[in-house]
């Protein structure tokens, strides 16, 4: 079966949520975006309907991205043309090529660059605002992870304001049960506001894309850059013009360089440093001028960032990063990566407290440890560290005393090879890059000594 069209079918805004309706040739699909604590008729008043639409319209367009997993030959955008502005096409495929090389990879597709993006209506023109009441305060994601921690521990010691944001989505289980998760991380920080966002979507909660797809190797989502969108509904309600997000160095290298399309492949683009610029320059010159978005953790290394994130034992039993099943499945490539991190760097007692079982004996992750180390044909498709920055891992975790079968696979393949200058590697991950990185001048100043 092949789809020919995606279609943006109807968007509404409502008082609390956008509805997003899209279809797929025959097969129909809707995204609800769910805001806590917006009103919609009031931000209307302040800033007008069109100009709402206008940010409505650039969601539903990058949401409706997740369909393009099933290749189709068109992108129907007319609903939602008049909101938008030429220039936002571009965007569009500059994202599609940056986050779709995994899926072309897995599917072994070669030949298909993206959907041809078609409208039967003249788009817009770029007219940006400034958000109103702007104030300091930044806005700064949370996922519950390790590097959201770290990130909002910096703002909070260089007595920055902040405020969290946390969102939920249908693909990682019960709304409710991701919200509690992250609460119970950001009640031991000091945001001075905290902001919920709960996606619903029938397309990746679905088992569509397995009946009548069995043959895709799954659906890919942008998910970083159309979360950058559904942020500015919070930033336009509540005066915030920064958006902090916690992105580490790893993120900007990909997974392998696939020769057959002569690029790289990357699962991590959307939140490397290229995707970062292509998205904040977008935004300010086409939606809002006065917007501001960075990672704070952008000028180090995920080695760095574990390192910090052991001085803060407290967080270690309330963090999650699974993607598969939350808080940990212990059986994907980012808990063992997690799990590697932490024993490297925090109290193991703790660690051993959430994972249970030694993960470096697990039969089951051992290919994966051994792609992590570079001994596979590129390292595992998730959010993880570099080749030689999981060596350096390992390596600190056989000098801390650790056991398994893991390790004494990276003992005879690699830690024998006596001509590897591990202290050049560690010089590599444990420096801070000053100036790679897009962080406001003034933020920079109040944080540096801190990573």
């Amino acid at each position: 079966m092949k789809i020919s069209v995606v279609k943006i079918e109807n968007l509404t805004v409502h008082e609390h949520h956008l509805d997003i309706l899209y279809s797929a040739d025959k097969f129909n699909f809707s995204t609800k975006i769910f805001y806590h604590d917006v009103s919609f008729s009031g931000l209307i008043s302040k800033y007008s309907q069109p100009f709402i639409q206008k940010i409505a319209a650039h969601i539903a367009l990058f949401e409706g991205m997740k369909l393009c997993s099933l290749f189709p030959q068109f992108y129907d955008i007319s609903n939602i043309a008049e909101y938008l502005e030429p220039p936002v096409i571009d965007l569009f495929v500059q994202i599609y090529q940056g986050v779709f090389g995994q899926h072309w990879y897995e599917n072994n597709i070669t030949d298909y660059q993206q959907p041809e993006i078609i409208y039967s209506q003249e788009l817009g023109v770029s007219q940006p605002l400034a958000i109103l009441d702007e104030n300091e305060t930044i806005l700064a994601g949370c996922g519950g992870g390790k590097d959201s921690i770290v990130a909002m521990k910096m703002l909070e010691a260089a007595n920055i304001d902040f405020a969290s944001m946390q969102y939920s989505h249908s693909v990682y289980g019960k709304a409710d049960f991701q919200h509690e998760l992250i609460s119970q991380v950001v009640e031991d920080l000091q945001p001075n506001n905290k902001h919920q966002i709960s996606i619903f979507d029938d397309f990746t909660d679905f088992p569509f894309l397995q009946l009548y797809f069995s043959q895709n190797s799954g659906i890919t989502a942008p998910e970083t850059p159309v979360s950058i969108f559904e942020s500015l509904i919070l930033m336009l309600d509540k005066g915030y013009k920064y958006l902090c997000l916690a992105h580490e160095k790893s993120a900007n290298t990909g997974n392998l360089f696939w020769d057959e399309i002569g690029k790289e492949v990357n699962h991590q683009w959307g939140k490397g440093l290229e995707a970062e610029e292509i998205l904040d320059q977008f935004i300010q010159n086409h939606l809002i001028t006065n917007f501001k978005y960075f990672s704070i953790l952008q000028p180090i290394y995920d080695y760095r960032i574990f390192q910090n994130f052991s001085q803060y034992p407290e967080f270690i039993t309330k963090t999650h990063s699974c993607n598969i099943k939350k808080p940990w499945c212990k059986k994907c490539p980012k808990c063992a990566y997690v799990w590697l991190g932490m024993m490297a760097f925090s109290q193991q007692n703790l660690v051993n407290e959430v994972f249970e079982n030694n993960l470096f004996d697990d039969e089951d992750l051992l290919p994966t440890f051994r792609q992590m180390v570079g001994l596979g044909e590129h390292t595992p498709f998730e959010c993880i560290g570099e080749i030689e920055e999981s060596r350096l891992l390992m390596k600190r975790c056989l000098e801390r005393g650790l056991t398994g079968k893991a390790l004494d696979m990276f003992t005879e393949e690699i830690l024998s090879k006596s001509k590897i200058n591990w202290q050049k590697i560690e010089d590599k991950y444990n420096y801070v890059y000053a100036t790679e990185h897009a962080i406001p001048d003034w933020i920079f100043e109040r944080i540096k000594e801190l990573f």
